[in-house]
């Protein structure tokens, strides 16, 4: 009888231990890793990174020293800071910075991007240093214990990168359809108009040649045929799409009389040249600012020597019409402009 109740008393004691060390086992806290601690040496602080160890030995402070110089600028210094930490698995950098004979004591948070910095005035070198690591440990108990320190440092927006650079000249190359009101041709003047042009800025300056196909002018008892072509340069000023310019060349009407009535004798065919000259306006519309547009030209040309039409009978000449001194003229085609 008396061992029965002995063994259920050592069954019962068992059980209590049992629980008791479940019981343990839930409520016990685990034990808090060591605070991570990344320090820098310049080189030029050793003795308060020393004197920052002793200040440390009573914390749970796990401190990783990284020598290699410190960065002059404290935007580099920060983004090392942010490095190192991920790389020891830190959550605080320490580094001290010489100023002026005084020490400067850094201490940043990478994780919550914050910053901690006091300035320390110039003393004994031994109280200097003393004066740092007491620094430094109050601000990493803070942290230590759930704290925050310093403040927080602003996110920075990377820099626009700049926009390219554009050539100093640029090229552009027009070929198009030109018709100018000149009082010849029937069906007025019409040229394939070219236009070769350098631009700088605002400013442009282009060779412009038209090339005119004979065209037929009936006269009374005569049929002439007119072809007009140009060669000029022109300098122009542009405002967004829109350029005002002035041209200045030779313009060269080419004539030769096909029929005549009878009495009539035709004049040789001539080619008769003139100076012209004139204010003009373009358009241009480039889409999405490609390389490939077009553009719409209108322009008075101002003619100086205009010819004189004529046909001979009875050994007298005969005028048909002198072409007239101020030719409106328009234009439209395409232009590729090459960077």
């Amino acid at each position: 009888m008396i061992g029965r109740w002995i063994a259920l008393a050592r069954l019962a004691l068992v059980r209590f231990l049992v629980l008791s060390a479940i019981g343990v086992g839930i409520d016990a806290p685990a034990a808090a890793a060591p605070l991570a601690v990344v320090v820098r040496d310049g080189g030029d602080a050793a003795l308060a990174i020393a004197r920052l160890r002793g200040q440390l030995a009573d914390l749970d402070v796990a401190l990783i020293v990284i020598p290699g110089p410190v960065e002059p600028a404290l935007a580099v210094q920060l983004a090392a800071a942010g490095r190192l930490a991920g790389a020891h698995g830190a959550r605080a950098v320490v580094w001290f910075v010489i100023r002026a004979g005084g020490l400067a004591v850094a201490i940043a948070t990478p994780g919550d991007r914050r910053l901690f910095v006091r300035e320390l005035e110039d003393a004994d070198a031994s109280a200097l240093a003393e004066a740092a690591a007491v620094v430094a440990r109050g601000a990493l108990r803070a942290i230590a214990d759930g704290g925050t320190i310093g403040v927080e440092i602003p996110v920075t927006r990377p820099a626009e990168p700049p926009p390219p650079l554009r050539p100093a000249f640029g090229l552009e190359l027009a070929v198009g359809w030109q018709i100018a009101l000149d009082a010849g041709a029937d069906a007025g003047a019409h040229a394939v108009a070219q236009r070769s042009r350098v631009t700088r800025g605002p400013w442009a300056a282009s060779l412009a040649l038209t090339f005119g196909p004979p065209l037929r002018r009936t006269s009374g008892d005569a049929a002439i045929e007119l072809s007009r072509s140009t060669a000029a340069v022109a300098v122009e000023r542009r405002i967004a799409g829109i350029a005002i310019g002035v041209s200045a060349g030779a313009l060269l009407y080419h004539r030769a009389t096909r029929s005549v009535a009878s009495g009539l004798l035709p004049t040789p065919a001539t080619t008769t040249a003139a100076f012209v000259t004139g204010p003009e306006l373009r358009w241009q519309w480039r889409p999405r600012s490609g390389y490939l547009g077009i553009e719409v030209i209108a322009g008075l040309d101002v003619v100086l020597g205009a010819p004189e039409l004529a046909v001979a009978r009875d050994g007298a000449v005969h005028s048909l019409g002198t072409l007239r001194p101020l030719q409106p003229r328009f234009a439209a085609g395409l232009v590729l402009g090459l960077p």
